[in-house]
């Protein structure tokens, strides 16, 4: 896997169109060209840092740097994956699917937020010690599809913690390809720290 670190001021940012979820989505998908139509690849968060953006993109090609922003890319060590315990942050779109409507819903309530957070470890193979588990406050995330101008939102919040491995695999298996659901949209990307 490679792991790029991308700045952007915020008037760049702004010209290159890239002003919600989906337009960081398509302006990501610019640094890898030939892969239009297939199934997207990468994981991507994007922080608001001061004068502008830090952008943290994972996939398992080298991106072709587009033409905004600075990169930096690296590529992951298979010994990172290896450690027995993490310190975590990871902005997720938290939902529960309601058995009725069968539609998926936002979760904001502290405790159900918890909850989601210990049931996804468990599914991917680590471990909470929920002492350390911090959930940030809930907030909505607009985005606009230029296609039709289609309009939604998203629940976005932000965990922090510090997690055990428990199944390798299946670890491995999300720090690749995400937790939760809206991955395209900047959701999902386990950010580890090893511990000692």
């Amino acid at each position: 896997m490679i792991l790029s670190q991308v700045n952007i001021s915020r008037r760049d940012a702004v010209q290159a169109g890239l002003r919600d979820g989906y337009a960081w989505h398509e302006g990501i998908w610019q640094a890898f060209p030939g892969h239009d139509g297939l199934h997207r690849q990468f994981l991507f968060r994007v922080d608001s840092r001061g004068a502008g953006f830090q952008v943290y993109v994972l996939s398992p090609v080298e991106p072709t740097v587009p033409r905004w922003g600075r990169w930096r890319s690296k590529a992951v060590k298979p010994s990172f994956l290896k450690h027995k315990s993490y310190r975590f942050q990871m902005k997720a779109n938290p939902t529960l699917r309601q058995s009725s409507s069968r539609k998926r819903v936002g979760l904001c309530d502290e405790g159900k937020l918890r909850g989601w957070m210990v049931r996804k470890a468990k599914q991917h193979g680590f471990a909470l010690e929920e002492e350390f588990l911090i959930v940030g406050a809930p907030t909505q995330e607009v985005f606009a599809k230029k296609q039709g101008g289609r309009r939604g939102k998203h629940i976005a919040v932000d965990f922090q913690g510090v997690l055990a491995v428990e199944d390798r695999a299946a670890f491995g298996n999300a720090f690749a390809h995400g937790i939760g659901s809206a991955k395209a949209f900047g959701f999902g990307l386990l950010m580890l720290q090893p511990l000692a």
